[in-house]
């Protein structure tokens, strides 16, 4: 009798993109451990010796699957940028990008759910904002090094409210499908980066 090849590694990742998916639609309550299981197509089983519990696997996701794309959506792009018009551009990009789905409203929308009553989970997507405003205050210190942002610019605090505006605007996005108020608030973003400039 042939038995089947353990492939823990490909398990693992099958478990965490079916939580991918049901975190990054349904959040944290809204989504059970038998939908993720039948999502993934493996057992109970599979899953428990991977994660032991639903908070296992939220932290598993977190680190594995939405620190990973807010770095592929807003800190690896930030590497190349040299210019506040580069940056302007790419804020509006990202702006009229938001989907109910993607990272950004994910992040958000579970940090809203767990941040104040999950320690442990607080504390993970904690470290997923921490990296993401390191890497705008990162940017905006290189632009006054060289030049084009403003001498009196305090990096971390803009990067703090930059970080800030995206969450806000992720759920606005998903609160109203009013174009006009989404284009009333990335003029007001757009208008605040130029005040950015250096003179």
């Amino acid at each position: 009798m042939n038995q089947r090849k353990k492939q823990p590694e490909q398990t693992r990742k099958v478990i965490l993109d079916a939580a991918d998916y049901e975190f990054s639609l349904q959040g944290y309550s809204g989504s059970g451990l038998n939908g993720i299981i039948s999502r993934a197509g493996l057992t109970k089983g599979a899953l428990f010796h991977h994660f032991p519990d639903k908070r296992a696997l939220a932290k598993g996701w977190i680190e594995e699957r939405l620190a990973p794309a807010i770095d592929a959506l807003w800190i690896t792009p930030l590497d190349v940028m040299d210019s506040l018009d580069f940056f302007r551009n790419f804020c509006r990009e990202r702006f009229t990008g938001l989907q109910p789905d993607d990272a950004v409203s994910a992040l958000s929308a579970v940090t809203a759910e767990l941040a104040a009553r999950d320690e442990v989970l607080g504390e993970a997507l904690e470290d997923v904002f921490t990296t993401w405003r390191a890497a705008v205050a990162g940017l905006l210190e290189r632009g006054k090094s060289s030049g084009w942002i403003h001498p009196s610019i305090q990096p971390a605090n803009e990067a703090a409210l930059i970080v800030a505006a995206f969450v806000g605007f992720s759920v606005t996005a998903q609160a109203t499908r009013d174009p006009e108020i989404r284009r009333l608030a990335f003029t007001a973003l757009d208008a605040y980066l130029e005040t950015l400039r250096a003179q």
